[in-house]
């Protein structure tokens, strides 16, 4: 159960493949593709730089909605928030966006998709310990795309037979 919250604090981010239409046919540098591309690169930045490359991709003004509970609010708070999850050696987060949308104006969008944490550790090494579901809001800022707002949702374990 520990791990699922863990790993479930860690996800509500949130990488992938599908290909997008814009919205906004005129605006080549705020489609969905770059989008997508930019939760991708979030996804990167964090397996390479960990809290560093996580708090990279937010603003200064973002909030992170915690599973069953309140609002973190501004970076500094998300960065104490999530540090002993991103920090953690134990497991590794994964994600993949399955879906963007770019709001009209270009300026806002929204990717969602599935993430999944895997053990680094013990007999569950390489296996994965939890999985759900993300949504995340984004910026345009000078031209890059920044997270505003980052929450997620475990998915129930399958039954076991």
């Amino acid at each position: 159960m520990i791990r699922t919250v863990i790993a479930f604090a860690l996800a509500t981010v949130a990488t992938g493949c599908a290909p997008a239409v814009s919205n906004n046919p005129g605006s080549s540098s705020a489609t969905e593709s770059s989008l997508m591309q930019a939760d991708r690169d979030f996804a990167v930045a964090t397996h390479a730089r960990g809290i560093d490359g996580w708090m990279s991709f937010y603003t200064a003004d973002a909030i992170r909605i915690r599973y069953r509970g309140n609002m973190v609010k501004g970076s500094d708070e998300i960065r104490k928030f999530d540090l002993p999850y991103i920090s953690d050696t134990t497991s590794v987060l994964n994600w993949e966006p399955t879906d963007a949308h770019v709001f009209r104006g270009g300026g806002v969008g929204s990717t969602t998709g599935k993430y999944w944490a895997v053990s680094r550790v013990g007999p569950d090494a390489g296996k994965e310990i939890s999985h759900g579901r993300y949504v995340t809001m984004w910026r345009r800022d000078g031209g890059r795309w920044l997270v505003i707002m980052d929450t997620g949702y475990p998915e129930p374990a399958a039954p076991v037979k």
